[in-house]
Formats: C-alpha cells, sequence, structure tokens
C-alpha cells in the first residue's frame, strides 16, 4: 500500500513537471508570434533639386538731363524709345511739363566714349571753385560735343598722384557735372570724391583722362 502511495506520488509529481514545462513552450511560442510590429523606420527627408529661377534683370537706364527747349517728345525722338516707356520710368503724365535741368530716366545703354568723337574744347574743366577748403571744393565738367558722352572709367587726376574715376554718367550736350572731394551721394549733376582732406591747391594743374589714358582737358588753378 505504501509503495502504491509513492508511485503514484511520483506520475504526480511527473506530470505536473511536464504540464508546467508543456505550458511554458506553448506560451513562449505564442508570445513571440504576437509580438507587436516594430516601429516603423523614419523616412529620411530627400530634398529634391529645385530649378533656379534666374532673377529679372532690372532694364538698363541712364540720365538725360533736361536743357532749354526741350519737349518730351523731341527727347523721344532723338534717343528713338517709346514715349510709354520714359512716362512709366519718371511717373510722367502726358501733360506734365519738363524743367530744365531735370533728370530722365532714359531706357537704353548711354553712348561709350569711343562712340563720341571729340573735338577741342568739346569736354572742358570749367573750372576749380573752393579751391584747398574741403567741404567748398569741387571741379566742374562741362561738355559741348554731339551726342551722349558717357564718362564711365574716364579720370580726373592731380599732380600729386590722387585719382578720381568716374563711374556710368552720360553728359549730354550742353551738360554739366561737378565732382566734389568730400563725400556725399552721387547724383547726375553731383558726385563725391569721399577724401576727408582738400586736394587742390593754386598753381596746380588739373587734368582729364579718357579710359584709355590719354590727356583730353587740363585746368590750372589760378
Amino acid at each position: 500500500m505504501t509503495t502504491n502511495w509513492k508511485r503514484a506520488l511520483f506520475y504526480l509529481g511527473l506530470n505536473v513537471i511536464v504540464s508546467a514545462c508543456t505550458a511554458w513552450a506553448v506560451l513562449t511560442l505564442w508570445g513571440r508570434s504576437h509580438l507587436p510590429p516594430p516601429p516603423p523606420t523614419p523616412a529620411v527627408a530627400v530634398a529634391s533639386a529645385q530649378p533656379l529661377t534666374a532673377a529679372t534683370a532690372t532694364p538698363q537706364v541712364f540720365v538725360y538731363t533736361v536743357r532749354q527747349g526741350d519737349t518730351l517728345g523731341d527727347i523721344v525722338q532723338h534717343f528713338g524709345v517709346p514715349v510709354a516707356e520714359i512716362q512709366a520710368l519718371n511717373h510722367l503724365e502726358a501733360d506734365t511739363p519738363l524743367a530744365v535741368g531735370q533728370a530722365l530716366l532714359i531706357p537704353g545703354k548711354p553712348a561709350t566714349p569711343t562712340t563720341v568723337a571729340l573735338n577741342q574744347g568739346d569736354l572742358a574743366i570749367g573750372g576749380v571753385l573752393g579751391a584747398g577748403v574741403l567741404e567748398d571744393e569741387r571741379v566742374l565738367i562741362t561738355y559741348h560735343g554731339q551726342g551722349s558722352l558717357n564718362l564711365e572709367g574716364w579720370q580726373l587726376e592731380s599732380p600729386n598722384g590722387k585719382t578720381y574715376v568716374f563711374p556710368a554718367l552720360s553728359l549730354e550736350p550742353g551738360g554739366a557735372v561737378q565732382i566734389w572731394t568730400k563725400s556725399g551721394t552721387d547724383t547726375v549733376v553731383d558726385l563725391y570724391w569721399g577724401l576727408n582732406a582738400a586736394v587742390w591747391q593754386p598753381g596746380i594743374t588739373v587734368s582729364l583722362r579718357n579710359p584709355q589714358g590719354e590727356v583730353v582737358a587740363q585746368y590750372q588753378i589760378p
């Protein structure tokens, strides 16, 4: 009787162990088959190359200074540009009168120095005003030739080696421009060298050279 009881207890323990192992195996397999899906891999943003849009080119213009007797019709005919373009650039109404010395923007490109044949005296140094005083010192350049003259690249030269190089500036027949020694904001009639000391002194000679380095005009300061 005791032997049977011990045998039954052995088989009962063995059954418990087998059941436990079976349950563990089942749970393990079930757990593996029901694992949550891995999180999605973050998408890497790929920047698409966008074609660069070319900036709209700024229309080329130059400045014309109105002279005595000029009318809008005369200016349009002289430069061969539509009157509507000049009116739009300068915000002019059809009946707006022009004033002598008024600066007008003209569409197109001014004549280059090589397209204008200069005669003796066409371009001259009209004088040096306020010589020796920085705040007042300036050189007057006058033009009496035929056609527009672009002064870009021309040079105003002093004997002590100081040189002013002109920006793009168109002079019309009868036009003039002043080159101030001091600092300031350029306009169509006033250009500024940007120096902090006077350049011109009585007795010295002012020279004006074209882009090729040739002396076109000279002036001796009294």
